[in-house]
């Protein structure tokens, strides 16, 4: 079993907001945490964007899990940016499509790229570049092995240890599927962030079965392996094969911590909300 890094229980995070940080800085810290510079925008620079943010953001549900309380108080369930970006570089925490997409078209609009939002049925976030080169579809919050930007307009398929990503463009439709997983529809036309209110008030829907807010879960890339915990077993995507090791509930905090080098109390946090909302952590 891989073990990377010590003592991430001891990240803490800052309160930070808008009125304490530049939109410029927070930007930074972002484009520091995935060891980048700023650079002038170009297709090659996105591809490298959209691989850093692929290797060293997870997607998990923690946050999901910890914001949402705070998002029902405040009527938006969006975390404060400079929120967002603190948790990642100091507590090894992600998201899911919504805050991810946020996030990384944030850092993009910074940048001086021309990116707005994309949807598709049911319920995904992306990104939508455009560039002299046309329009690129980016997206960072598919847990996909998706490592560069693909023209919007054109077909393409990835093959991974894992998992088929076909992404087909016919006469009528952009269709999406996962071999395993599900399959979506992409609508390209350009959102901006208001737009999406709707849909992201029901992607927080504790009624729903597949709500990712029953799930208590964390991937990330671990020395070049996708690596995930979720219900109690941790799975490596080796060149073998998929590697399972079952953990016990009391040994996820570590976990996170010795394998993930994230904050355990991410998992404390969340599990806790997990319980009072639908009875159980496992």
């Amino acid at each position: 079993m891989v073990r990377r890094g010590q003592g991430a229980g001891r990240h803490t995070i800052r309160a930070v907001s808008w009125g304490m940080t530049s939109r410029h800085a927070v930007a930074t810290r972002l484009l520091d945490h995935l060891h980048l510079s700023r650079e002038a925008p170009s297709l090659g620079y996105l591809h490298r964007l959209i691989h850093q943010h692929q290797m060293r953001v997870p997607f998990e549900t923690l946050t999901k899990l910890i914001d949402y309380e705070p998002g029902l108080r405040r009527g938006d369930f969006m975390p404060p940016m400079p929120e967002y970006v603190e948790r990642i570089a100091t507590r090894g925490a992600g998201g899911l499509c919504w805050t991810l997409a946020r996030g990384f078209q944030f850092l993009l609009s910074d940048l001086g790229f021309e990116a707005s939002f994309m949807i598709m049925d049911p319920g995904h976030c992306c990104v939508r570049v455009e560039l002299p080169e046309g329009p690129y579809y980016a997206d960072v919050g598919y847990a996909a092995p998706i490592f560069q930007a693909y023209p919007l307009f054109e077909s393409f398929s990835i093959n991974s240890l894992r998992e088929t990503f076909e992404y087909c463009v016919g006469e009528r439709s952009i269709v999406v599927t996962r071999t395993p997983g599900p399959t979506k529809t992409l609508d390209p036309a350009p959102r901006m962030l208001a737009e999406l209110s709707g849909l992201i008030t029901a992607a927080n829907d504790w009624t729903s079965p597949q709500s990712f807010l029953r799930r208590l879960s964390y991937a990330s890339y671990v020395e070049g392996v996708y690596t995930s915990l979720r219900d109690g077993t941790l799975r490596r995507s080796l060149e073998t094969g998929i590697e399972e090791t079952a953990i016990a509930a009391a040994d996820i905090p570590g976990i996170l911590t010795d394998i993930f080098n994230a904050d355990p109390a991410l998992y404390e946090e969340a599990a806790d909300v997990h319980r009072r909302f639908v009875g159980g952590a496992g």
